[in-house]
């Protein structure tokens, strides 16, 4: 009876688990949307610090009248280092989105897990099974296939850019691993939220002749239009790491982050409808190298 009632159970958490992952695309997508509007006529960088700003009041907000009931703390540099890697990886992704077809720009962020994979060898000296050593290759070759300057019109600087939003965000969640075990997820939330909302304000000091990029531009103030999408950008983006933690907190991580790849799909049709070109077959190939690499990283932690 018991075994019967705990199966009933997990039954229903997988369940939930998938709505909520699915959820968390739909919303993931969404804001690739707004931030595809926006940034035609605001610049990427002001962008990104909008949305880490106001999600940093409301971590804050979160922390004062609910404080951690335990936290061990004591690894200040390692939270400094997940907060940058995290939001500048964010800064480039916010790039990415608006020079590159959304769906691109997505499927460069989601090679995170197969530089994840690599990153475990390198810093932490994981053993990993030879699937593994195929996810990657599998991975990199999408990465050739998606940046190649014959089926997308991307500089070199640009490609840059653009792996580096999924190498940062492995090197965030390497670093996650860590300081689970030390503080409460608000206070990670909160590095990266800080971070993302100082870097962008460091890089107006210095004159944007010295870009080699369009990265870093003036700050524009934005009309009324642009400050309510903002405000739902703000929104929505709460809610898709709401949902994205509320997944993986019930389901199984490897069939969860299996799933979490339709993103990728989803923001492809987002971009044609907001007015990107059909991608060319090797960008979908690619594309799908990136999805079966990163399924195959992520799985591999199962067995």
């Amino acid at each position: 009876m018991d075994s019967a009632l705990k199966d009933q159970e997990s039954s229903k958490d997988s369940t939930q688990a998938i709505i909520a992952i699915l959820c968390a695309a739909l919303l993931f997508t969404i804001m690739g949307m707004l931030v595809k509007t926006l940034t035609k006529d605001l610049p990427a960088i002001e962008v990104t610090f909008s949305r880490n700003f106001f999600g940093l009041l409301w971590i804050l907000g979160d922390l004062i009248l609910r404080p951690p009931k335990q936290q061990i703390g004591g690894r200040p540099f390692v939270l400094f280092l997940r907060g940058f890697a995290g939001g500048s990886a964010m800064l480039a992704y916010f790039y990415n989105i608006s020079i590159m077809p959304l769906g691109t720009a997505y499927a460069f962020s989601y090679t995170s897990p197969i530089f994840l994979a690599l990153f475990s060898v390198i810093f932490i000296h994981e053993r990993v099974a030879f699937k593994t050593w195929i996810a990657i290759f599998m991975g990199f070759c999408g990465i050739l296939l998606i940046s190649n300057p014959n089926t997308i019109n991307l500089s070199f600087f640009g490609v840059l850019i653009g792996l580096y939003s999924g190498i940062g965000a492995a090197l965030a969640y390497l670093s996650i691993q860590k300081l689970a075990t030390l503080y409460d997820p608000r206070t990670i939330i909160l590095s990266l939220m800080l971070s993302g909302s100082i870097l962008p304000i460091l890089t107006q000091f210095v004159p944007y002749e010295a870009y080699p990029i369009t990265l870093f531009e003036p700050f524009m103030m934005p009309n009324l239009k642009e400050w309510f999408y903002i405000f739902v950008l703000g929104i929505v983006s709460t809610y898709a790491q709401i949902y994205l933690t509320k997944a993986y907190s019930l389901g199984d991580a490897p069939i969860i982050g299996a799933l979490s790849y339709i993103t990728i799909f989803m923001a492809t049709f987002a971009g044609i409808f907001l007015g990107d070109q059909v991608p060319h077959g090797f960008v979908i190939i690619g594309m799908l190298l990136i999805v079966c690499g990163g399924i195959l990283a992520v799985w591999h932690k199962r067995i």
